[in-house]
């Protein structure tokens, strides 16, 4: 639909009315249309990693309507030697530029440049005066799904209340599914739509979103941005991610024998055996995950020596030697008694009940442990025989529907879902990472299992964004039944395995 734009020139004056009273007057071609007090600037102030350390600020595209472009910025401070920004109709800048409160009654201009070589500083601004084109009010649909979404919506709907957009959020559980449906029956999609990696094969062949064409990418970590490609673009702006990692109960298993480097454990297969023995002579289940699951299989198959999980071709490959020695020792784990083999819900409530002692899970199990008051502690995945057990990194990212009414709008919603402070105060009601790496530094500082998940990061795998992991993931999860149980012995049953996957990607 054709959105009616229109050219303003918005003004911000900032006046201090006394050393601890000042208001923000915002001025719409010479009107006043609104004014915002120092105290409920700092109401939306959020803290960043900015100009050297962690600063209370407030983004200068928060106090504005959505703009679709912008000539120039320029700011006065109290000495009148204004400084102009030209930005040539790209609106980065505002998502760039911060407004700091470093004192009472002072709030300061700071705008990020890339790499910080420029970044420029003013202090005590008076006025900043802005030469754009502001964008129609819009509305906005957006469906969420997974762990947080009270919290999410939450982040949300405080974008929409600032910008005055009216936006719809909806939890849609299986969204790569409903999203297919609704195209097929010529529904309306929403605009953006939170999604996981491995839904992207599914949805680009169906024609479902758009790929993220110039997109500013340079906070992200490099991980996040692989696992949402496919075929060389970019297709959802990564917003955070789980981390697997081993749970263990504190009053039952004592870890204190592992050397430790900045709180991670340093241990291997060998010491996690050792520990689970210690616990099976008391009578409990050593451990439990469900290793049915090819999310579970992988990190095994990594620390056995497996290569990477997809292929250079796009193929995936079973019947090697690593996967071979993976799938023997998961099943030797089952035969002694070591591996309590269940799914997710049964699982967490045994440990929950002290009958298990340590349990693979992800970040996300964190804030229901703490609700719960269960003693427990995290640790890193063993070392393997041939390099880490590696956990799975599961990225979630904003997508944009094709089929979107307001493209603008999405995108611009987006670069706000892209801001540190956003990311990390999401992340850290939910124990979950953000993919902002500057937004690590506040994590560090808030999260006490940051040095583990951080751990899992930098040993970690993305889960892929191709076809061929999608069907690896279904057929060995029907495969592995049979293996675990000895219905089949292991390397025949991955030799059909491998048979099976083969047909399935050639299709």
């Amino acid at each position: 639909m054709k959105k009616n734009l229109y050219k303003y020139v918005l003004s911000i004056s900032l006046v201090l009315l006394a050393p601890l009273v000042s208001a923000l007057e915002i001025e719409v071609n010479g009107k006043v249309v609104k004014s915002v007090s120092y105290s409920e600037l700092q109401e939306i102030a959020r803290q960043r990693p900015l100009s050297g350390g962690l600063k209370a600020s407030v983004v200068l595209e928060e106090l504005l309507p959505v703009c679709s472009s912008l000539k120039e910025i320029t700011v006065t401070p109290e000495s009148g030697n204004s400084t102009s920004i030209r930005s040539y109709g790209e609106v980065l800048p505002l998502y760039q530029s911060y407004l700091l409160f470093e004192e009472k009654g002072s709030i300061n201009f700071f705008k990020k440049t890339e790499g910080g070589t420029a970044d420029l500083y003013i202090d005590r601004v008076q006025k900043i005066s802005l030469s754009a084109e502001e964008l129609e009010s819009e509305k906005l649909e957006v469906w969420i799904s997974w762990e947080g979404v009270k919290e999410l919506k939450a982040e949300i709907r405080r974008w929409g209340e600032l910008h005055n957009i009216d936006i719809k959020v909806n939890e849609v559980p299986k969204s790569d599914s409903k999203l297919l449906s609704v195209l097929r029956g010529g529904g309306r999609p929403p605009d953006v739509i939170l999604i996981q990696s491995d839904y992207i094969p599914a949805l680009t062949a169906a024609g479902a979103l758009q790929p993220m064409v110039r997109f500013p990418t340079d906070r992200f970590a490099e991980k996040s941005l692989d696992a949402l490609s496919l075929e060389g673009s970019l297709w959802a702006v990564p917003f955070y991610f789980d981390a697997q990692v081993l749970f263990y109960r504190s009053d039952i298993v004592s870890l204190s024998e592992f050397p430790q480097t900045d709180g991670v454990i340093e241990w291997d297969l060998y010491g996690f055996e050792k520990s689970a023995r210690r616990v099976k002579e008391r009578g409990l289940a050593p451990a439990s995950w469900n290793a049915y699951s090819a999310y579970w299989l992988l990190p095994f198959q990594l620390g056995f020596g497996k290569g990477s999980i997809i292929e250079a071709d796009g193929s995936v490959r079973v019947d090697d030697r690593a996967t071979i020695e993976a799938v023997e020792y998961l099943k030797r784990l089952k035969d002694e008694g070591i591996l309590d083999l269940r799914e997710r819900d049964s699982m967490f409530s045994r440990f929950i009940s002290g009958d298990v002692a340590m349990m693979l899970s992800a970040s996300f199990s964190i804030p229901e442990l703490e609700r719960l008051g269960v003693p427990f502690g995290v640790a890193p995945f063993p070392e393997g025989p041939e390099g880490p057990v590696a956990p799975l990194l599961d990225f979630k990212g904003f997508a944009v529907s094709r089929k979107t009414r307001h493209p603008i709008l999405s995108r611009r919603f987006l670069l706000s879902m892209s801001d540190p402070a956003v990311q990390h105060h999401f992340t850290s009601k939910v124990s979950k990472l953000p993919v902002s790496e500057s937004a690590w530094k506040l994590a560090a500082q808030q999260n006490r299992y940051f040095s583990v998940l951080r751990n899992s990061y930098d040993i970690g795998v993305s889960v892929p964004s191709t076809k061929g992991y999608k069907i690896y993931k279904n057929t060995m999860w029907k495969m592995l039944r049979f293996l675990l149980t000895g219905k089949l012995p292991v390397e025949e049953g991955l030799q059909r395995a491998q048979s099976l996957i083969d047909t399935q990607i050639s299709r």
